[in-house]
């Protein structure tokens, strides 16, 4: 559903993009991981999306929920080593910024006469 959109390319994208905040920026040695942080904040963002979204069937939900893995597995592959790093207060910001813009392109996606 939404992986299969332009909406979803031009994400990955932004975040490609602005990788710098990860590079350039060192966490502490101690913290929550990077890791631990995105999919917190994928969890987050499927449980309310499919809160918001009631007339889903139950296999659209399912679809949405198996794409949630597959978007963990991209934001891992741009961070690569970083991926396993406790996060800075700005890297904790981007991440929670940008699951926003996820939410909101997630939510473009649903059709209006589901």
């Amino acid at each position: 559903m939404l992986l299969k959109s332009d909406a979803y390319d031009a994400c990955i994208s932004y975040f490609a993009d602005n990788l710098d905040i990860f590079e350039g920026q060192k966490g502490s040695d101690k913290g929550e991981l990077i890791s631990d942080i995105v999919s917190d904040q994928v969890a987050d963002m499927l449980l309310c999306f499919c809160q918001q979204q009631p007339q889903l069937s139950n296999k659209t939900r399912l679809v949405v929920i198996a794409e949630g893995d597959k978007l963990v597995e991209d934001i891992e592959q741009i961070l690569g080593s970083l991926w396993d790093k406790p996060a800075s207060a700005s890297q904790i910001e981007f991440i929670e910024e940008y699951f926003l813009l996820l939410k909101n392109s997630l939510d473009s996606q649903v059709p209006v006469n589901v």
